[in-house]
This record gives C-alpha cells, sequence and structure tokens, in this order.
C-alpha cells in the first residue's frame, strides 16, 4: 500500500505540465538547442508555479476554510472548485509562457492540458473519473504528438512513459481510489485530447 501512494504522489497529476516540458527540453536534442538557458529556466519556473505551487495553495486554503472535506478530494463533489481554480492558474501560466519566445509545441501542450483540465471538470460534475490517469494519459499523447509533428523518434521514451502509466493505474486501483473504467477512462480521454491538441491545432 505505502508503495502505491508512493507512486500515486510521483504520479500526481499536478506535476505532468512539468514532466512533460522537462521530457521535451531535456530528452529532445533539437528542442533543447531552440532554447538558451534562461528560456528553459523561466518556462520550468512558470510550470512550477502556475501548474503545481498555485493550485497546491488553492487546496490548502480550501481545506483551511472547509470548503473541501480533505486535501486528497475523494469524492467528485470536492473536485470541482479546486479545479476550476486551477484551470485559471493553467490559463495565467499560458499567457505569461507567451511573453517569451518558445517553440509553438510547447503552447500546444500546454492547450491540451487546459482542454484536458476542463472535460475533467465537465466529467466530474457527474462521474469521478481517474485525474491521475488523465493526468499520465496527457503526456503520453503529447509526447507522441510532438513525434509525429517534428518526425523524431521517442519509442524508448514513450515505452518507458507507458510502463509508468501502468503503475500509476494500479496505484489508484490498489488504494481503492477508482475502478478498471476510471482508470482507462481517464488514460484514453487524457492521451486522445492532447494528442489532438499537439497535431490539429
Amino acid at each position: 500500500m505505502q508503495l502505491a501512494q508512493f507512486i500515486s504522489v510521483l504520479g500526481h497529476p499536478l506535476f505532468m505540465p512539468a514532466y512533460s516540458f522537462g521530457i521535451l527540453i531535456y530528452f529532445n536534442p533539437y528542442i533543447n538547442m531552440m532554447l538558451t538557458e534562461t528560456s528553459k529556466q523561466y518556462i520550468l519556473s512558470v510550470l512550477v508555479a502556475f501548474t503545481i505551487i498555485l493550485p497546491m495553495l488553492t487546496v490548502m486554503v480550501f481545506k483551511l476554510f472547509r470548503l473541501i472535506d480533505s486535501v486528497f478530494m475523494k469524492t467528485s463533489k470536492e473536485r470541482i472548485l479546486p479545479f476550476l481554480v486551477t484551470l485559471i492558474w493553467y490559463y495565467l501560466g499560458f499567457q505569461l509562457l507567451t511573453k517569451i519566445y518558445i517553440p509553438q509545441i510547447f503552447l500546444l501542450i500546454i492547450i491540451g492540458a487546459i482542454c484536458n483540465l476542463g472535460i475533467a471538470i465537465i466529467i466530474t460534475s457527474r462521474w469521478k473519473i481517474s485525474i491521475h490517469m488523465l493526468g499520465i494519459g496527457g503526456v503520453i499523447g503529447g509526447i507522441l504528438g510532438v513525434s509525429q509533428r517534428i518526425q523524431f523518434d521517442h519509442s524508448l521514451l514513450l515505452a518507458t512513459l507507458i510502463l509508468f502509466s501502468g503503475f500509476v493505474g494500479y496505484a489508484r486501483l490498489k488504494t481503492n481510489s477508482h475502478n478498471y473504467t476510471q482508470v482507462y477512462t481517464g488514460f484514453i480521454i487524457g492521451a486522445i485530447i492532447e494528442w489532438v491538441c499537439v497535431i490539429y491545432f
């Protein structure tokens, strides 16, 4: 159970945008060469602030004022308001990233993340979907889209991410956070939405 909880933390959806950018910056030599070190630090700083720190602080404030019962937001009802505020943070982070030169592919990935979060809010209002799997699915869909768009082979990286997604799915099931349908649905929707945004936007 402790291993499953550790994997759930490691695969937390808030980390996924930063994972995506970090992977592309440091594992794709072409994208790496297109960015200065200052740009890389700026991009990652914005992502950490607006997709990790501020959403986490939002959840803590909501818990402090008893707007949610738990920081883990185990029920669908608890998730809607924090997700809406997180969507605003994502959008503001996106706006900051447009202020400097970065490859368009990065902006498309953020657009995909915003779309995934928006869809998660809609689905969550009626049904509990696995946001963890939505997030890791988005990373895989985004990297696959980048591979096709710039004709660069990320096969080994994608295989590693798919294996990691399997561990995340196992962890969500092991901790009784979701059932199989919620896990698979989250992964498929996350991957498709991100892939479509990267390929067709």
